[in-house]
């Protein structure tokens, strides 16, 4: 079991294994990063530039939790990623960007558990969560150079922070008991009765 913080270092964690190309044509990992409304926040000059692409995780909030017994708790939890990344019209493609759908592609592709690289986050599995499934999508239609992408996930989650019984708490522990070598032997059969020649006269 675990807490929320761990959900999301998985999720960041599994994003980090997405190539992309950036504006030189290089190849490298998709930058990710926790949401803090980094695209508002830029474009009022007051945050820093970052690499790009990029993809931002969010926990969707508010979050309401079902108590489902000894202080665990479990709720249907939205995550949204916010894409983004520099579009500059080039020859043939003024005020039309494809490549927005080509990142999109890349972050809702399911889940490959063989490799765990160059696949997406559809079905995949951050610790005590279920698979993600992706919901919703919203596009950009009034963006300039910088294109912001949302979409968002849906996973159920179960916490266990609020219980004693939560492995990282301290006052629990889990231990695994070798099963016990039962001797089992075979009952005797039960002997027939010997053969008597006494009756009884009414």
């Amino acid at each position: 079991m675990s807490g929320l913080k761990p959900v999301i270092t998985d999720i960041l964690d599994k994003l980090a294994t997405i190539d992309v190309e950036n504006q030189d044509n290089l190849t490298v990992p998709i930058y990710a990063r926790i949401w803090n409304n980094q695209l508002d926040n830029l474009q009022e000059g007051q945050s820093y530039s970052w690499p790009r692409p990029a993809a931002f995780v969010e926990i969707v909030s508010p979050a309401t939790f079902e108590v489902i017994g000894l202080g665990f708790r479990s709720a249907d939890i939205g995550i949204r990623i916010h894409i983004e990344h520099d579009f500059y019209n080039s020859e043939g493609t003024y005020s039309q960007d494809l490549t927005i759908f080509d990142l999109r592609d890349k972050i809702i592709s399911a889940h490959n558990p063989d490799t765990n690289i160059q696949s997406g986050l559809s079905q995949f599995c951050p610790t005590a969560c279920g698979p993600l499934n992706c919901v919703s999508e919203y596009q950009d239609y009034n963006h300039g150079n910088l294109y912001h992408y949302i979409c968002e996930f849906i996973t159920n989650f179960t916490d266990s922070k609020g219980s004693v019984l939560d492995p990282n708490d301290g006052r629990y522990t889990e231990e695994v008991i070798d099963p016990l070598d039962a001797q089992i032997e075979p009952m005797p059969k039960p002997e027939s009765p010997a053969p008597t020649n006494d009756f009884i006269i009414p």
